[in-house]
């Protein structure tokens, strides 16, 4: 007999969105359970960096002191490279560089210690829907069929999500995807410990691309580091080539790719994903759902950070169905709540990053003409990224950045 569970809240997905819902909710005093179809601690194929502006609230989590003890550099400066090799070095808020399956589980225990139930090896394979209303999930619990109901379901399973995709939440740009691969190294030559690399279209290819095709973010005093490919689908079709050959041509005819690599070996394999981003936040809630983060393709555009819109969204989640709690009332005009101050709180960042990429990152001359300007500035290479790029897109190319800011 197939097995239910009934309960308040039911949170899909133990990522740093997930997680950060199922905390607040307990905070909150909301039953939730939370669930994942992993095996905890799980690693996470993606860059790993916990931007300055999340510090707060996992510090509020009280897993933040935890977290700096796997935290393999703090990336204070990062470096542009065109298709020529020009570059620009430009400092940042300091920002956590560490593994995902050490973070993301100090994220998760911080909410089983509030007092959210967790249950790992949960696959939740489609949406409980009665007369348009989501009332939970069906799903697998070590491959035995088991129902969970609830009266709110927050989808946090990433970009891989089905669930959102049975809801037509599920954005699918093709100009904002890309195809990313990841792999760490060891033996890397001449990068700095604090230093972030991020490399554009290699010269001998065609095309451009408003997103760095390769990566490397230092662990360790800079021997060891993240390699990552981060491809675009125009960018990768106009290249001819396959994702690992677009990698092998970077590091084998680039100055970069054979100075860094020359003695490298590869620590794991490469794998990959397939993110998709926005330029504003899309619509996030249904009649008995919210879905947040990557499940929503809520990741930003210009450098695919996924993690800070996501544990925002877990964040205004929690705080909007804790109210719906209180009122025992959890209809949709209660639970839209959540879209308008979810936009206020996420938008300006997201705003911001598509202007970034849309008009200075997507023009290899405006790029050059940027990094003339960023090299020009008092103080170079002192400057601020946020502060330099928001100059430069207001005073020469006259764009009005209206509410919009980084959030570097």
């Amino acid at each position: 007999m197939m097995k239910k569970i009934k309960r308040t809240a039911l949170v899909v997905g133990a990522g740093p969105g997930g997680s950060t819902a199922a905390y607040y909710l307990a905070k909150l005093g909301v039953d939730v359970l939370f669930v994942d179809k992993e095996t905890w601690p799980r690693d996470k194929i993606c860059g790993g960096v916990y931007v300055p502006a999340l510090y707060p609230m996992l510090k509020e989590m009280g897993c933040y002191d935890e977290m700096m003890k796997y935290q393999a550099c703090s990336i204070t400066d990062f470096r542009l490279i065109d298709r020529d090799e020009d570059y620009v070095d430009m400092k940042t808020e300091p920002a956590m560089i560490a593994t995902r399956r050490f973070t993301d589980d100090q994220i998760r225990r911080a909410a089983i210690r509030m007092g959210a139930d967790f249950m790992e090896n949960y696959e939740a394979t489609s949406l409980i829907m009665r007369k348009g209303v989501v009332k939970g999930v069906h799903g697998l619990y070590h491959n035995t069929e088991m129902d969970i109901e609830a009266d709110v379901t927050i989808i946090a399973n990433g970009s891989h999500s089905e669930l959102t995709r049975q809801l037509g939440l599920f954005p699918d740009p093709s100009d904002l995807t890309v195809y990313a691969f990841r792999a760490y190294v060891d033996g890397v030559e001449g990068l700095a410990p604090n230093m972030a690399e991020e490399y554009y279209v290699p010269k001998g290819l065609k095309g451009w691309s408003p997103i760095c095709t390769t990566w490397l973010n230092p662990h360790y005093g800079g021997k060891q580091a993240v390699l990552g490919l981060t491809i675009n689908e125009d960018a990768l079709r106009d290249s001819g080539l396959s994702a690992m050959e677009f990698y092998e041509f970077w590091r084998d005819n680039t100055k970069f790719g054979q100075e860094r690599l020359k003695n490298a070996t590869l620590i794991d394999k490469f794998r990959g994903w397939r993110l998709p981003g926005c330029r504003q936040l899309g619509k996030s809630v249904v009649p008995g759902a919210i879905a947040i983060g990557d499940a929503v393709g809520a990741s930003e555009c210009a450098f695919d950070y996924g993690i800070p819109s996501a544990m925002t969204g877990g964040m205004i989640a929690a705080n909007v169905i804790a109210g719906c709690a209180a009122k025992d009332d959890f209809s949709y005009d209660e639970l839209n709540a959540y879209q308008k101050m979810a936009e206020e709180a996420l938008n300006p960042s997201l705003g911001f990053n598509a202007l970034f990429r849309d008009e200075l990152l997507n023009k290899e001359d405006v790029m050059k003409d940027f990094f003339k300007f960023v090299k020009a500035q008092p103080g170079y290479p002192n400057v601020m990224f946020g502060d330099t790029a928001a100059k430069y897109m207001m005073e020469v190319l006259k764009l009005d950045l209206g509410g919009n800011k980084s959030n570097q």
